[in-house]
Parts: structure tokens; C-alpha cells; sequence
């Protein structure tokens, strides 16, 4: 049987999006490996955010490139996620195909229909793109048997089984949790972001797939769901009429009416058995009160959220073309922890943006400062190609001075997050078993503090356990099963 390696890189949407392709590999006769030098197709779910993780990918798939070189072998390369922007298949792959006309290959963005495959002109990786066996665009993940057809000359699955990438099942790897794509895709356009450009536009399912999902999940023994998006609290967006929207606007607060996303998560609060409700990514700027409050109203609802502040200079947000201030975000703050003193926030920052000024900066210190973060992704900022901020900022700020400021703020962090762990010692707490490792049960509570403890006889992963915590271990919780 044929062998399949996939490494996923970035957020949770990402890994709700390899579970899909796990799906659709294993159904189609494969077998997933955890060496790559043991598959036939290696697969590279892809993010865009940091140069990172993308000089990772190119690193990577120059490794098995020069593999296959070296020993005579036919590992093939696939790039999807969002550094792809197009599905394509390598010219080496039409040569020879009598019933191909070439003059059907044209530049796309997405397929109208399944001939766009053979595509082979896309220079979006020029650093190997000749080197690639095939790009896909995650919409179209439903390609992927057929390329695999075409490359293999054999017959791979049925493409016809996942016409819809919204409707497409996943492979929950931890039964105990599921990951629930609710929308995909953004329409927000921050100057820095390529997600736009890659994702195309914001796209909602219905209520009644997500909901039908989640019943199913909890029915195949899942205690905690997680609904995925780009924006999750703006799920609304597609589905409110936009003349309401703009009469209402100033007194959405005071909930008149009910936001579709809250109604989302009053009926999946519903459904019996389910223990735990998380959900991410969240936008300030699409937070309605409604939503707020169903961390408190919602019993299962966790008391914990992430959304990203970027910066804390309002000049700088701006820039960014993000719609919230400082003062929208840290309102929202002060009012989730008023409710509950042990409500975890957690962020995105980037503070070395084009044009950042040191005023800028301290502003941002400031905000770390006030708002006591529970964890905090920190960017080193760096030019996205194809963004607004490539055509219209220069990436100004020296890596020496990055550094110096990423060491700052990494800083205030770790004591933020001792600061905030304090507040948990000797209460305790509910937590999900939901992964093992090195004789360790792993996990978070309710509030997504990190959870590990030594197994104990009779305990098994989907268990929910009572621990007490007892101190810190520098940043992680040292806890013991009550």
C-alpha cells in the first residue's frame, strides 16, 4: 500500500484542514508514516504568517529533493495551505499525454472545473517550484485523488466523494476533541496579511451543517469541539441583513437581537455530553456583547479567548488597516475579567511593523503591561509578498532592533504568565485527558492552562479528572490528581 507523510504548520484552522486530507488519504488506500523517507507523497500544509515556517518548507522540500536525487527515489512533494495560490500540477506530468491539449492551461486563482489541474506555469515558488510535484489550493483538496491519478498512473480513490472542502469529513486523531470549521477565508485585508490573497473571501457554513457536525462529533465520542475560522465571531457577516446591520449599528450593544455566531453557540452549548466549547480566531472589531457573555452564560462555554490586538498604538493599528483601537480591545478585556479574575487572554502582537517608531513601541509595553496577557504569539515582523504593506511600507525596522524588541515584550510575558499562574495555586480543576506522552497524561483547563501529570491506574484518555495544583515549575502548573 501506498504511504503518505504530512507536517502541518500554523493555527488550529490548518490542523482542522490536515485532518481533512488525512481523510481523504486513508480512504483512498493510504497509509499514514512519521518519516518521510518512508512515504510516496510527503505533504506540507503551509502558512504564510512568518518567514519562518516558510523557509522551513523550502528547506524541507529541498532535503527530500536532493533525497530523492541521491538514492534513486520518487518521493513526491505537495505544497498546500496558504502559500499556495493556485493549484498546478509539473510540466513533467503532461509530457506525452495524448489526450491533454496544453492550450487548455490557463492562470487561475480557483478552478472552474477539474481540467485547471494542469496547470504548470505558476512561478509563486521560484526558489523550486520546477522541483514540485504539485500545489493545491485547500478548497479544492477534492483534486487531490485525481491529480494523484494522473501522477501515478493508477487509479487513487474517488474524487467525486469530496466535492465540498466545507463538507469534507475530517480524521479526528483525538477522538476526545474536534475541530469545527465554521468559515473560512477573510475579507478584512490588513496591510500585513496575505490571507486575503491566498484564502480568497470570508465564507460561513450553515447552522444547521455545523450544528449536524457537532452532533455527530459528540456522538463519536468527543467531549470538546473547537470551531475554527479566520474570524469566527464575525460567522454573522454573511447571514444579517446589511441594511439592519447599518441601522442598528450603534445599539447592536444593548442586544436588541441576537448575533448569529451566539446562536451558534446556545445550541451547540445544548447538546448532551458535550463537556467543553472553545473557539478561535476572533477579531475586536466583530466582538458583539452577546458573544462576551456566553463565556459566562454557556456552561460549557470555556473562559477562555483569543483575539489579536497586533499592537498597541492606535497610529499603528491604522497602519495595519486593522478596525479596532487599544481602548475597543482593552474594554473587552477588563469586562471578560471583571465577570471571572481567572479568564485567560491570549494574543497576537507584531512591533516592529513598517515605520514603528520607539513612542509606538512603548505604547504596546504598555498594553502588555495592562492587560496581563496569559500567552502572547510574538512576530518578528517580516514582509508577506503580494500583501499591501509589500507595495506600500518598507520593512524598515533592523533585525538588531526586532530582536531587542521581541527580548522586551517576551519578557514582560513570562512574568505576566507567572503572574497569572499564581492565581490558580491549590484550587482545583477539571482537565480533558486527551494525549499521552513519555508516561504522561497531557491536557489544559477549562481556562487552557497547560496540564501534565504522571499516569495513574485506571485512568485513559476522554477521562475527565479532578487536579489540585500545588506550584508553578517556571511557567507550567505542577499538579496532582485529586
Amino acid at each position: 500500500m501506498k504511504k503518505y507523510f504530512i507536517q502541518t504548520f500554523g493555527c488550529a484552522m490548518n490542523q482542522a484542514d490536515s485532518e481533512k486530507i488525512n481523510m481523504i488519504f486513508l480512504q483512498s488506500g493510504f497509509i499514514k508514516v512519521t518519516n518521510w523517507k518512508q512515504a510516496n507523497v510527503v505533504i506540507f500544509n503551509t502558512c504564510s504568517v512568518r518567514q519562518k515556517w516558510e523557509d522551513r518548507v523550502f528547506g524541507l522540500s529541498e532535503e527530500i529533493f536532493r533525497y530523492n536525487t541521491e538514492n534513486n527515489t520518487d518521493i513526491l512533494i505537495w505544497i498546500t495551505g496558504c502559500m499556495v495560490r493556485k493549484t498546478w500540477i509539473n510540466k513533467q506530468y503532461l509530457e506525452d499525454n495524448l489526450t491533454r491539449d496544453k492550450n487548455k492551461s490557463k492562470k487561475i486563482n480557483l478552478l472552474n472545473n477539474k481540467e485547471g489541474i494542469f496547470n504548470y506555469d505558476d512561478k509563486l515558488f521560484p526558489r523550486m517550484w520546477d522541483k514540485l510535484d504539485f500545489t493545491l489550493r485547500i478548497e479544492e483538496t477534492k483534486y487531490l485523488p485525481l491529480m494523484l491519478t494522473h501522477i501515478l498512473w493508477e487509479a487513487i480513490g474517488n474524487d467525486s466523494k469530496f466535492d465540498d472542502y466545507l463538507k469534507s469529513k475530517q480524521l479526528r486523531e483525538t477522538p476526545s476533541q474536534a475541530n469545527v470549521i465554521i468559515q473560512t477565508w477573510c475579507d478584512n485585508y490588513c496591510t500585513f496579511c496575505i490571507v486575503p490573497y491566498t484564502r480568497w473571501w470570508e465564507l460561513s457554513r450553515t447552522h444547521k451543517e455545523i450544528l449536524e457536525e457537532c452532533v455527530d462529533a459528540v456522538k463519536n465520542w468527543a467531549k470538546e469541539i473547537t470551531l475554527i475560522g479566520q474570524n469566527v465571531n464575525s460567522y454573522w457577516k454573511q447571514f444579517v441583513d446589511k441594511k439592519l446591520w447599518n441601522s442598528e449599528k450603534s445599539t447592536w450593544n444593548k442586544l436588541e437581537w441576537k448575533s448569529p455566531f451566539r446562536e451558534l453557540l446556545d445550541d451547540i452549548n445544548s447538546i448532551e455530553w458535550l463537556d467543553r466549547i472553545r473557539f478561535t480566531s476572533s477579531n475586536p472589531h466583530d466582538m458583539t456583547q452577546d458573544i462576551l457573555d456566553s463565556h459566562m452564560e454557556l456552561k460549557n462555554n470555556c473562559n477562555y479567548l483569543h483575539f489579536a490586538l497586533q499592537s498597541g498604538s492606535d497610529k499603528m493599528l491604522k497602519r495595519m488597516n486593522r478596525k479596532h483601537s487599544y481602548s475597543d480591545f482593552r474594554k473587552q478585556v477588563e469586562y471578560l475579567r471583571s465577570k471571572d479574575p481567572l479568564f485567560s487572554i491570549s494574543t497576537d502582537i507584531i512591533v516592529w511593523y513598517s515605520w514603528e517608531t520607539e513612542e509606538m513601541f512603548q505604547e504596546t509595553v504598555q498594553a502588555f503591561k495592562e492587560c496581563d496577557f496569559d500567552f502572547c504569539f510574538t512576530a518578528r515582523y517580516s514582509v508577506r509578498k503580494g500583501t499591501l504593506a509589500d507595495r506600500m511600507y518598507p520593512d524598515d525596522v533592523s533585525n538588531e532592533e526586532k530582536a531587542r524588541r521581541w527580548h522586551i515584550l517576551n519578557d514582560l510575558l513570562l512574568k505576566s504568565i507567572q503572574k497569572r499562574n499564581k492565581l490558580m495555586i491549590w484550587r482545583e480543576e477539571e482537565i480533558l485527558i486527551s494525549w499521552e506522552k513519555d508516561e504522561q497524561f497531557h491536557w489544559r483547563t477549562r481556562n487552557f492552562k497547560e496540564v501534565f501529570f504522571n499516569k495513574l491506574e485506571g485512568n485513559k484518555i476522554w477521562d475527565i479528572v479532578t487536579v489540585k495544583i500545588l506550584s508553578l515549575d517556571e511557567f507550567v502548573l505542577v499538579w496532582e490528581q485529586v
